[in-house]
Formats: structure tokens, sequence, C-alpha cells
């Protein structure tokens, strides 16, 4: 069976949000073994997934009546090469939870990027 190394970081990120641990202050990126600085307890790390043509992905959804666009996810579960993934609003730099979800296809994704640790209200 064929590696997909997204996918790898992918399941790491999402096996720290399933169980959120000990915190250190350690280099900001997608492999951080950990979820935020040491003062705060996060819970997640939000990701952007980029198509092959190297544009973002962006899901459209309802978010009150109006149609919203969401390119910012969090990783909810993860099943053989597709992820579940929870659509995250970006208001102004704040970023906030929505109801809605959605599934990726991994072998779709040619990279991804993470942004930095954050507590959401979910």
């Amino acid at each position: 069976m064929e590696s997909n190394h997204l996918l790898d970081i992918i399941r790491l990120i999402y096996n720290m949000q399933e169980s959120i641990t000990g915190n250190e202050t350690i280099l900001n990126n997608c492999t951080k073994p950990i979820l935020g600085p040491t003062e705060t307890l996060y819970n997640t790390r939000p990701i952007m997934f980029y198509l092959c043509n190297n544009n973002p992905l962006e899901i459209e959804y309802l978010n009150n009546g109006v149609t919203s666009t969401s390119n910012i996810f969090r990783i909810e579960g993860i099943n053989n090469s597709c992820v579940t993934v929870r659509l995250l609003n970006n208001n102004e730099g704040t970023i906030t939870s929505t109801n809605e979800t959605a599934t990726i296809n991994m072998n779709c994704i040619a990279a991804i990027r993470c942004l930095s640790d954050i507590n959401l209200t979910l």
C-alpha cells in the first residue's frame, strides 16, 4: 500500500486534537507534536488544503441564509483516504466554528498549510 504523507500529517493533527495533553514551546509547524504554547490549552490546528493547480480548496456553505465560503478547516475524522472537516469562518482574523462539515478525498490534495493553533468553541 502506497503511503500518503499528507494523510499521515492529518492523522497526527487529528490525534492531537482528540487527546489534548501537556504543552511545551516548540516551533510552529504542521508536525509540531502538541497544540499551542505552554500557558493556554488549545484544541485546534486550523489547516488549509491546496489543489494541484495551487489554489486553496474552498467550500461554500449557508451562514444564516447567506452563502459563505470557507478555506480554513478543522479535522473532525479520518476514514481511509477521506478526511471529514469542520468548516471554519475567518472574520477579519478571528476564526470561529461553523456547524457545517465536509468530506475531502486526500488523493485530490497537493499540499496543506497549517495555521497557528487556537482554542475553538465547538
